[in-house]
């Protein structure tokens, strides 16, 4: 009896623990693949590559998902100032998570959106 409970006790610690699951994407999503800037953020080598690479094939000129337009810097300047862009790409609470899959762009991204906003978000 005693053998019996050994074994079921064991295998129900051997079941819960093969329910652990772990996203690669949020596992490593902080551990830098490449020297980030975080000194000075500009506008053009910095934000708009961003914005191109994360989230101009939804939010343009042709398709404003969200009613929301970031093509070009008067567009985005808005969202930079009433901080809506650094709060959507930060997962902030109270924004609409962006990316809408909920895995944060990656750590020096956001640093340097944050940077920039926080510099005045110039059109440098």
């Amino acid at each position: 009896m005693n053998k019996q409970i050994f074994l079921l006790i064991g295998s129900l610690i051997f079941i819960a623990q093969s329910c652990y699951y772990d996203n690669r994407e949020e596992l490593f999503q902080y551990i830098q693949q490449q020297e980030c800037n975080l000194t000075e953020a500009t506008y053009t080598a910095n934000i708009a590559p961003i914005l191109s690479s994360n989230c101009i094939r939804c939010h343009n000129a042709n398709r404003q998902d969200g009613n929301v337009n970031l093509e070009g810097f008067n567009q985005v300047k808005p969202y930079a100032d009433n901080g809506k862009l650094y709060g959507t790409i930060n997962h902030d609470p109270g924004y609409a998570l962006m990316p809408t899959d909920g895995i944060k762009i990656p750590f020096c991204e956001i640093e340097q959106v944050r940077l920039w906003v926080e510099s005045g978000a110039q059109n440098n």
